[in-house]
């Protein structure tokens, strides 16, 4: 299943077609807050390819519920998941992606590690923990612009 708006018309007829062709994909567009929240509760793992920075509030918010990521290995996603992160992959890698997802549904204990390595990063993201970070981004701009 897909969350997420098409950033372009194109990707929109791609993905509709991949769903009346693949009975094991689903594309629901975009949703609400509150709705994706549920989504990822619910869900046995999250992908998050994104060649860009935008996974990162995604993977906040599955590692606050418990969800095992899997994601592309940019920086972004790199500096909230860890270097060791057991759940990353190269860019554009998606036999690397397919044997992590196959690897998670055939060891089981692998979507343990994914879970107690999420769990060791999750108070960092918790509201006061960003706050704090944020309060420190913002004094250390101010005394190099001081």
């Amino acid at each position: 299943m897909q969350i997420g708006d098409a950033l372009a018309p194109a990707m929109k007829a791609k993905a509709l077609a991949l769903a009346r062709r693949e009975p094991r994909y689903r594309w629901l567009g975009g949703r609400t807050h509150p709705q994706s929240l549920g989504w990822i509760a619910r869900s046995h793992l999250l992908v998050v390819s994104s060649a860009m920075e935008g996974g990162a509030n995604v993977i906040a918010e599955a590692a606050r519920i418990g969800t095992p990521v899997l994601a592309s290995r940019v920086s972004g996603n790199v500096g909230m998941l860890g270097r060791n992160y057991p759940g990353c992959f190269p860019l554009f890698d998606e036999q690397a992606l397919a044997r992590l997802i196959e690897k998670c549904f055939r060891e089981r204990n692998f979507i343990g590690r994914l879970k107690r390595a999420l769990a060791a990063r999750r108070k960092l993201f918790a509201p006061a923990a960003e706050r704090a970070a944020l309060g420190r981004v913002v004094r250390e701009a101010m005394r190099r612009g001081a």
